[in-house]
């Protein structure tokens, strides 16, 4: 079963604040500003302009996260074309705009502990959440970049501390309750019920 989980609205102010550095600018020469902390660390791109900005700037991220799309808006030529990368390993999930799937978070995992580290995770939807499982599950020391809205860079350097902090947001979001699955209590969403307690421990399992 294919698990797709909303977002508390209780989490949602969170998600307006930034995780890490914030670094005003919406172009390739903001990059310019942490270019020299990305030489030795996973870089994690989370976003079409930020992944667009970094290749831009002369910085190849290990892994980034694109779907086409900027402010619910689909990016321009220029920026797809540069995005759209056929020298990485190309990886495609769904991921429902404003949710968190089952598929791209067990993706993630996947791909953090693979060898390959020239992935381009190519989602059909919206890739914007991406960034709490990704901090929650990376390793200690990685640079998870993403767009803020209108303000600009966030450089997040993962701790142990933002790891616990994301893997706190993340359990939040994946409970029974915010699962998309179930919505009426007609039989056949019963039984769906009944079997989604079970899927979501094994996934949950998977996960942590």
């Amino acid at each position: 079963m294919e698990l797709f989980f909303d977002l508390p609205v209780e989490l949602r102010p969170r998600l307006k604040k930034p995780y890490g550095k914030l670094f005003p600018g919406d172009s390739p020469s903001v990059v310019e500003q942490i270019k020299d902390s990305l030489d030795e660390s996973l870089v994690i791109a989370v976003g079409d302009v930020t992944t667009y900005n970094l290749f831009k700037a002369g910085v190849r991220p290990h892994i980034c996260f694109v779907d086409q799309y900027t402010k619910r808006t689909a990016v321009t030529k220029a920026i797809s074309a540069v995005t759209s990368r056929t020298d990485y390993v190309n990886i495609y999930v769904k991921n429902p705009a404003g949710m968190l799937s089952s598929e791209m978070i067990l993706a993630i995992k996947k791909i953090l502990a693979s060898a390959e580290k020239h992935i381009c995770i190519c989602v059909d939807g919206e890739e914007d959440l991406a960034t709490i499982p990704v901090i929650a599950l990376c390793d200690v020391g990685s640079l998870v970049l993403y767009g803020q809205p209108d303000e600009g860079l966030v450089c997040v350097e993962v701790t142990d501390e933002k790891k616990s902090e994301m893997s706190e947001m993340l359990k939040l979001i994946l409970t029974e309750k915010n699962t998309r699955s179930i919505k009426t209590d007609d039989p056949v969403c019963k039984e769906l019920k009944n079997s989604l307690a079970s899927e979501l421990k094994e996934f949950l399992t998977a996960v942590f």
